[in-house]
């Protein structure tokens, strides 16, 4: 008996937004046998909690964003794409 499923493609999730749970999402699927896509707007993921830290001035705006491609850069299975849905 032959299986069906070896000659089927993997399956495509596409997750919009680079938040907290759309990082969390793209890096469980990181292993998996899935092509991701994660849609965001910004080419950057925010860590909000340190904000007003920022607006203080005890750090720059450098020290709570990194762009998402270097967060998600270990998934070789994911592509991150700059825009709105």
């Amino acid at each position: 008996m032959i299986e069906s499923s070896s000659n089927t493609p993997p399956h495509h999730v596409v997750i919009v937004g680079g938040g907290f749970g759309g990082l969390y999402a793209a890096k469980a699927l990181a292993k998996t046998n899935v092509n991701v896509t994660l849609i965001d707007r910004r080419n950057f993921h925010l860590f909000q909690p340190l904000l007003y830290q920022v607006a203080t001035g005890a750090l720059s705006p450098a020290d709570i964003s990194s762009p998402l491609r270097s967060i998600l850069s270990k998934n070789k299975n994911t592509t991150v794409l700059l825009g709105e849905v």
